[in-house]
């Protein structure tokens, strides 16, 4: 493991301190020394090295980062020539095409992307976006913490559930638990106003019934209503919700085990339409739920 932190910190090096003419020597030079310790020669190291920046380049732009901007980001672009440095340091995503409506089941709506500007809603909505994925990032890196350590479920549960509700700033988060002896879920906990008292109303048989919770939990998909008094889906709104819960827009993310269901997400919002998630805030979102799911499997 030292071998191999010694020769990541040479090839960070190179890149951040090499001309583009003196690459490959350099680049030999590392294959040579390590040689004897790790089975990579040139080329592989090379094709190592080009899929590493490609990846580095990813997240800068899930998480909205010109490297343009940085020096060391344009050394990458100077990695290798223009071509592949060209496609590696786009720093501006493109947008994401959106779903309208409500999304019942096989998967979840998007967003649709929004535009970088330098003025103007749009401005706003970027920045708004940027936060909650610098929010969310956070969290999953201090539940990744805790996962590596003597830590206690619901120390990592109240973190996942509270990074969700900074993030996205929902009206009220609430985390429901699978009764094994009633075969209920059951809420437990929260964040947001009367979040207690809102989580004592979350009861329901986990025996089958034809609506959202239980398509949910019954096809592990996660499900975002948009608005509850929508002609095409109030019939799919269970009772005691609405005597539950003043919500017209609500996201469920369910915890699954082995296909069964062992606990369940749900945020909320006052008003049908006001609850917007961007893809790569939704790939977050799961992120959180996932590692929920690990912490739950490792407790039991």
């Amino acid at each position: 493991m030292r071998v191999l932190s010694a020769l990541s910190n040479e090839l960070c090096t190179v890149i951040a301190d090499t001309a583009a003419e003196r690459q490959q020597k350099e680049l030999r030079t590392i294959a040579t020394r390590f040689g004897e310790a790790i089975a990579l020669d040139e080329q592989q190291l090379r094709r190592s090295l080009d899929k590493s920046l490609e990846q580095m380049a990813q997240f800068a732009r899930s998480i909205h980062l010109n490297l343009q901007q940085t020096r060391f980001g344009r050394q990458i672009r100077a990695w290798g020539g223009a071509k592949s440095g060209s496609s590696m340091v786009e720093a501006t995503p493109a947008g994401d095409d959106g779903l309208n409506g409500t999304v019942l089941s096989g998967g979840f709506p998007a967003a649709a992307g929004d535009p970088v500007v330098e003025h103007g809603v749009e401005a706003v909505s970027v920045t708004a976006a940027v936060a909650s994925e610098v929010i969310l990032l956070a969290g999953i890196q201090e539940v990744s913490n805790a996962l590596v350590s003597d830590f206690k479920l619901n120390d990592v549960l109240r973190i996942t559930l509270e990074t969700i509700y900074r993030a996205k700033g929902f009206k009220r988060v609430i985390l429901c638990i699978r009764e094994a002896r009633s075969n209920s879920m059951l809420g437990r906990f929260g964040f947001g106003p009367d979040a207690l008292e809102i989580a004592r109303r979350f009861r329901f048989s986990l025996v089958f019934a034809p609506d959202i919770f239980h398509a949910a939990l019954a096809n592990d998909v996660d499900i975002l209503i948009r608005d509850t008094n929508d002609p095409k889906i109030s019939a799919r709104i269970p009772e005691w919700f609405r005597k539950a819960v003043a919500a017209e827009t609500f996201v469920v993310f369910p915890l699954c085990i082995k296909g069964n269901a062992v606990a369940m997400i749900y945020a909320d919002h006052a008003l049908a339409g006001e609850i917007v998630i961007s893809e790569k805030e939704l790939s977050l979102l799961r992120t959180l739920r996932n590692q929920a799911v690990l912490a739950i499997k490792q407790s039991v």
